[in-house]
């Protein structure tokens, strides 16, 4: 299991190979990356109606967690690109 420092770390690491930080991802990436946001979101949504409707309240959990992350990158990248 990781840690905090440890994702950090590998986060930090990720952005050191590619020589920039998220913001630029976001910038260059744009209204594609906007597209496969909005369509991963959609997507944990579903599944996570599904778990619900079977009463699995872990997988529905987790797919709703997914959704909110998504969806708050989504709202910083619309903040970004406009």
């Amino acid at each position: 299991m990781s840690s905090t420092s440890d994702r950090e770390s590998r986060l930090s690491g990720l952005s050191r190979k590619l020589g920039h930080e998220l913001d630029e991802d976001f910038r260059r990436a744009g209204n594609r990356l906007r597209d496969i946001l909005i369509r991963d979101f959609e997507r944990e949504i579903a599944l996570a109606e599904v778990f619900v409707d079977r009463n699995d309240l872990i997988e529905a959990a987790y797919h709703r967690t997914l959704a909110y992350a998504i969806h708050n990158t989504l709202r910083d990248l619309e903040m970004m690109i406009g």
